[in-house]
């Protein structure tokens, strides 16, 4: 299994994940894109872009419509790459 691209810096109440009263922890296969929990790190950003170059790879010996999906997903990836990019702090100026 891959390495999961974020990492999630739980707190109840910013959750997109919808997690019970009470809950301690997200649900883990309920991550919304645009959580104010999640966290990326340049290492994560490496490995969206080296996905995506794997999908783009893949894609090219794949038949259309599911080729096309491929792509999808590799611009996905590589936006939000580019977002980690722009939006990226050091750790040190967190706090």
């Amino acid at each position: 299994m891959p390495d999961p691209f974020l990492i999630c810096a739980f707190k109840h109440d910013n959750a997109l994940c919808s997690p019970k009263p009470g809950a301690t922890a997200p649900r883990q296969y309920a991550c919304q894109t645009g959580c104010g929990n999640t966290a990326r790190t340049d290492t994560h950003a490496r490995q969206l872009r080296q996905r995506a170059d794997d999908l783009d790879q893949q894609a090219a010996h794949t038949p259309s419509p599911l080729a096309e999906r491929l792509r999808t997903s590799a611009t996905r990836f590589r936006e939000l790459a580019d977002t980690h990019d722009i939006t990226a702090r050091p750790a040190k100026d967190i706090g």
